[in-house]
């Protein structure tokens, strides 16, 4: 026999349907309503409780209410747009050496410094208040700093291989005519043994006969390479220069963190604590803002 709801479940499922819409109507006008005054600090509490609880009121086990924050998640490049206003005045004051771009609603790049060939450093999460860092080039100024700390660059030693190489090529190019002058002395001695050697050639005259046979293809081989020698330099110049480049690149984004923050770990750090540090910020901007236990 099919169960039959009693009158007093139906009304309990109605006062929980009530009771969810009141809390979700109620949370949606707290949100408008920090919107409207733009209250940053009260619309990153009312995005995510959780981290506010932990790393503004150092409370643990606050949950989210999964059942209203994502009633606004159709809403997040609109509400970064929003939200990036002040964010990007305190980045500007706080990293002054990092620039952004929205290249499309709610969305920015990351670019380090306002020089020539400056770099594209990754993107800023407005929404959880954090860089987004592009990992290949963040490594390579984490290598250049702990380089630096033994007097190197980032690119010094593939320069210093380059250079040498090109040396030795420029080495093959001077030295074509005494090459030449090479071959035809050992030509003469391989026609010489050639000539004397008869049907029972000696071990001796055969070692002697491989021995200038290995000698002239060294210097066939080296002749070839010596054709290509003056492009082989050009384009190892243009890897050079473009190598240099990047060192100085690196030392500019070196010398703007030591000037900012003192040391690369310094940076990390304020980094890491971004978000805790960025919502004091705007408390004492705009004085005591709201909390979830005083709603």
């Amino acid at each position: 026999m099919a169960s039959v709801e009693t009158n007093s479940d139906a009304l309990d499922v109605t006062q929980a349907i009530n009771q969810q819409i009141i809390t979700k109507v109620k949370y949606l006008r707290r949100f408008n309503d920090a919107i409207s005054n733009h209250r940053d600090r009260e619309i990153y509490q009312l995005l995510d409780n959780q981290r506010y609880a932990k790393e503004i009121e150092h409370r643990e086990q606050q949950p989210n209410d999964k059942g209203v924050m994502n009633l606004v998640d159709d809403l997040a490049d609109q509400l970064s747009n929003h939200l990036s206003e002040n964010l990007i005045k305190y980045l500007g004051k706080t990293y002054p050496f990092f620039y952004y771009e929205e290249y499309q609603t709610g969305h920015y790049r990351i670019y380090f410094g306002n020089w020539w060939d400056r770099r594209q450093f990754g993107e800023l999460d407005v929404l959880n208040v954090r860089f987004s860092f592009d990992q290949t080039e963040y490594e390579k100024l984490r290598t250049a700093f702990e380089l630096s700390r033994d007097n190197k660059r980032y690119n010094s030693e593939r320069i210093n291989k380059i250079s040498s190489e090109n040396d030795r090529l420029q080495d093959l190019i001077d030295h074509q005519r005494e090459r030449e002058e090479r071959k035809e002395a050992l030509q003469e001695q391989l026609k010489d043994i050639s000539s004397r050697s008869g049907i029972w050639e000696s071990s001796r005259n055969k070692e002697s006969r491989q021995e200038l046979v290995e000698q002239l293809q060294k210097l066939e081989d080296q002749e070839d390479e010596s054709r290509n020698a003056v492009q082989t330099i050009k384009d190892n110049e243009r890897v050079v220069l473009s190598l240099s480049k990047e060192n100085t690149i690196l030392s500019y984004e070196q010398k703007s963190i030591v000037d900012t923050f003192g040391s690369f770990e310094d940076f990390e750090l304020a980094n890491r604590n971004l978000y805790a540090n960025y919502l004091e910020s705007l408390n004492e901007a705009n004085g005591k803002q709201v909390d979830s236990d005083e709603q």
